[in-house]
């Protein structure tokens, strides 16, 4: 699924306005109706990435990557599920800024990621 049918569908999830997203966004109603339009012309910012990831509680890498279609996530590594398990039982406040740290080690790797291709693609 696209980011743009992601953000839709999430928003629609929480049952919000257009404007009502972006008054939690902190930004104008027609930026939003862009950012869902699905035209391509407007992606969001890094920090309005992360600002939505925040807002809908999913990672950036959820938004990002258009082959991640749901939320359950089957972890190979017993090690890495067992901390994902603990990390369950932390309250919210810690859950959030631990999630908020994840996020942002993901919203690098995938920026360095397109950066990469585009230099790539630059240099052909």
């Amino acid at each position: 699924m696209k980011m743009h049918k992601k953000i839709r569908t999430l928003r629609k999830e929480k049952k919000w306005s257009q404007a009502e997203l972006a008054e939690k966004l902190k930004i104008h109603t027609t930026h939003v109706s862009r950012l869902e339009s699905g035209s391509g012309k407007y992606m969001p910012s890094v920090e309005l990435l992360r600002k939505m990831a925040d807002v809908f509680e999913v990672s950036s890498d959820y938004l990002l990557k258009d082959e991640i279609e749901d939320y359950e996530v089957k972890v190979e590594n017993k090690s890495l599920a067992e901390k994902v398990r603990l990390i369950d039982s932390l309250n919210q406040e810690d859950q959030r800024a631990l999630l908020r740290m994840i996020d942002c080690m993901l919203t690098k790797s995938k920026m360095l990621e397109l950066l990469t291709q585009d230099q790539k693609v630059l240099s052909k």
